[in-house]
This record gives C-alpha cells, sequence and structure tokens, in this order.
C-alpha cells in the first residue's frame, strides 16, 4: 500500500492512545474499532483483521491469569507476601527494599503472581513508617518491569518470544533476562542509595492485625500447581499455553479456589487489550506502518547506535502509552525490516531495545502501572493536593532518569553482553 496508508495506520495509533486516556476506555477495545475502520476505509478484507488475532499470546495470558487468580484469591499470594515482611524486620531494615525487589523480581520472572500482592503493601507500610516521600520504599516495585520484565516464564518474555517468531526468530529468553536484570538493578541499587536506605534505623512495621495467615491445604496444593507449571515448562518443554489452565482447573476441582469468583477476578481489561492492539499493530503491518518506521530508524542509525535509538524511542512512547499493550507489539514488528537494512545489526540487542525500553518508564504516572501506584499512595497516606503534585512530579522525573539511563547502556552495548 502507499505511504499514505502508511501514515493514517500509524496516526491512527496516536488517536487509539489519545481516545482510549481521554475517556478512559480500554486500549484494546479502541484499538480494535480503529482495525476495523481503517481495513473497512482500506478495502482490505475482513479476514485481514481478524487473522491479525494473535490467539497464542492470548491463551496463554488467559491460562496464567487464571492460575494467578486462583493463588489471590485463596491467599497463597498474601501469605508469601507477610512471609517476605518478616524477614526484614528489627534490625534487618536496611535490607527490606532489597528483599522486595528480588521477591517481586522473581515471582515476575516465574509468574507467581507476587508483585500483585506485594504492591499496595509498598505504600501502606511507606505510610506506618511515616515517610514523606512515597518512593522511599515504594521504588522497590517501580523497577520490576524495568529489571525482571524478561525470561521464558513471563507474560513479557512469552509475549517478546512470539513476536519474534512471527518473525522468524528465536530469542535466548534468559539472556535477555540477565541485560534487563543487570540494566535494571543498576538503576534501583542508584535509587536505593540516594534515598538513604542504606543508613535506615530500624523501625516497627506494622502489618494488619486480627488476620491469621497460615498455609494450608488449599495453599500448599497450589504452591505444587506452581511447582508443576515451571517442572512442566522447563523439563518437558510442555507450551505454556498447556500447562498453566490444565493446573488452574485441578485446582479449581480439588476446592482450592471458586470458579464463579475466579472468572470475576480474571483481568479481562488486560486480555482485552493485548488481544485488541495485536490486530491494530497488524492492521498497521499491512498498511505499511511497520516499514515506515523501520525506514525512519536506517536513516537515522547504524549497526552500532540503533539498538539505543530503538530504546529512546520505546521509552518515550511509554511515558504516555501502554509498554505491553502498545509499544511493544508495535515496535517489535519492525526488528526484521530494520535487521535486514542495516547490515551486522543484533537482532537480540534490538528486540531486548524493545523490552527494556518500554519496560524503564512505566512508572510514568501518565501510564498504568505509575497510575496504579500513585493511587495505592493517594489510598494509603490521602495526600493533600500539593503533596500528590510532588509525587506525580517525582514519579515522573524518576521515568525520564530511567529512559536516558537505559538509552546510554543501549549506546555502551550493554544490550548485546550476553549473546
Amino acid at each position: 500500500m502507499s505511504n499514505t496508508w502508511a501514515i493514517v495506520s500509524l496516526l491512527g495509533l496516536i488517536v487509539v492512545v489519545i481516545l482510549a486516556n481521554w475517556k478512559n476506555i480500554n486500549v484494546g477495545l479502541v484499538g480494535f474499532a480503529m482495525a476495523m475502520l481503517l481495513s473497512t476505509i482500506a478495502g482490505l478484507k475482513l479476514k485481514d483483521v481478524y487473522g491479525s488475532f494473535n490467539t497464542q499470546i492470548f491463551l496463554r495470558m488467559l491460562g496464567m491469569q487464571v492460575l494467578i487468580v486462583i493463588a489471590r484469591t485463596n491467599g497463597t499470594m498474601k501469605i508469601l507476601a507477610n512471609a517476605v515482611m518478616k524477614v526484614t524486620r528489627g534490625k534487618a531494615i536496611r535490607l527490606l527494599p532489597i528483599v522486595l525487589y528480588i521477591a517481586m523480581g522473581m515471582g515476575g520472572w516465574f509468574n507467581l503472581g507476587i508483585n500483585a500482592a506485594l504492591t499496595p503493601l509498598l505504600y501502606v507500610i511507606g505510610v506506618e513508617m511515616g515517610f514523606s516521600n512515597h518512593l522511599t520504599l515504594g521504588f522497590c516495585g517501580m523497577f520490576n518491569l524495568f529489571s525482571w520484565g524478561i525470561s521464558p516464564y513471563s507474560m513479557g518474555g512469552l509475549n517478546l518470544a512470539a513476536y519474534a517468531a512471527e518473525q522468524g526468530y528465536t530469542l535466548n529468553l534468559w539472556a535477555g533476562a540477565l541485560t534487563s536484570c543487570l540494566v535494571g538493578s543498576i538503576m534501583f541499587f542508584a535509587m536505593y542509595f540516594y534515598l538513604g536506605w542504606h543508613k535506615m534505623e530500624p523501625k516497627e512495621i506494622k502489618l494488619a492485625e486480627g488476620e491469621k495467615l497460615e498455609f494450608g491445604y488449599k495453599q500448599i496444593m497450589t504452591l505444587l500447581g506452581f511447582v508443576a507449571f515451571v517442572v512442566m515448562n522447563l523439563v518437558f518443554q510442555v507450551d505454556m499455553m498447556v500447562t498453566p489452565i490444565v493446573v488452574a482447573i485441578i485446582l479449581l476441582c480439588i476446592g482450592c479456589g471458586d470458579s464463579k469468583i475466579i472468572i470475576k477476578e480474571i483481568p479481562w481489561n488486560s486480555l482485552i487489550m493485548i488481544g485488541g492492539m495485536t490486530v491494530y499493530v497488524g492492521i498497521i503491518k499491512l498498511m505499511g506502518g511497520v516499514d515506515l518506521l523501520s525506514g525512519f530508524i536506517v536513516k537515522v542509525a547504524n549497526k552500532t547506535i540503533a539498538p539505543a535509538v530503538m530504546n529512546l524511542l520505546c521509552a518515550f512512547m511509554s511515558v504516555f502509552a501502554s509498554g505491553n499493550g502498545v509499544v511493544i507489539p508495535t515496535m517489535s514488528a519492525t526488528v526484521s525490516g530494520l535487521a535486514a537494512a542495516i547490515p551486522g545489526l543484533s537482532v537480540p540487542a534490538m528486540f531486548w531495545a524493545v523490552v527494556i525500553g518500554a519496560n524503564a518508564t512505566p512508572m510514568s504516572p501518565m501510564s498504568t502501572v505509575g497510575a496504579t501506584a500513585l493511587s495505592y499512595y493517594s489510598a494509603a497516606a490521602k495526600p493533600s493536593d500539593e503533596e500528590f503534585k510532588k509525587a506525580f512530579n517525582r514519579q515522573f522525573i524518576v521515568a525520564i532518569i530511567a529512559m536516558l539511563w537505559s538509552t546510554l547502556a543501549a549506546l555502551l552495548g550493554m544490550y548485546a553482553m550476553f549473546q
């Protein structure tokens, strides 16, 4: 198709993001509607629209979401979160952010859903400890996607592998995991020392009273279910579409969850977001928008600076838009074109640049992760308008710093270290 339709498809993406945020509509729904509209106007066939839907990604996400919701609703995740808190009481308070950071990171790597349980607690505990700066403890959750957003078991890693496979590439996701962990952890520890946590004195940590958090039959079986999922995938190479949903159904059958509650608690918004946006990204490809973006990067980059340019572009986009729903599926689609146009380009480094760049800035208050963090802080602290504004600005500044640091890391060749 002509460059005109390529430009229209990219402008449509901007409209999708603005409209979804302005009217508070799921970006996946808006993306799907835009795909239908543009394909009709451009004369594409209806099969081109639904043919762009990535069934593999959707089913993998659905199975994992069901498994995670079971663990959350039957108390397994809350018990694990409380156990992490107990590890760093008293004089070990200086280790609290590190323990939380690693626990949440491992949870992210293996899709255990620990982040959902721990993230709200960060802001509650921070308020109870008397911190006026909500990042003083909240920062240990701000870098989860940045540091731990890629692994063979995380949804981000699995989605990336699927995007790469569509273009004929096979990625070593552990190489990406180590790269992301290194780049993100450097900034995490910079924040650790900047905020003075290494000098923190013992403080009393108040947790919810009147609630017994003990492992029982349901929690033990749920943990065994997660172990079975990891073993089946790691040892027996069973596809991620299969094990999570089978384990989840077994757990429901043996009484570890209520199916009616599970259906209500599944985050359908995220599933619709990913599903709808993969359809729209497919239309962007058909209309030449991906080729147009690739051509722009080819004009301004060579094999040395291309990962940095990609990282900067993805990080900037993620300040205002969903990384997983918009930035990663859109920009990862440009890699094959760039590899063909730029001799010697590291394909894995470009994919890492897409994900690490997109995951570097979600703490922006204008993104989903950042906005959620602000809502947790507001619920815990009930800040004044002035305090809320300061919190907003803090997160935005940290996001910009993360964008610049991740771009510098790409420019220094760190994205090709573990190839």
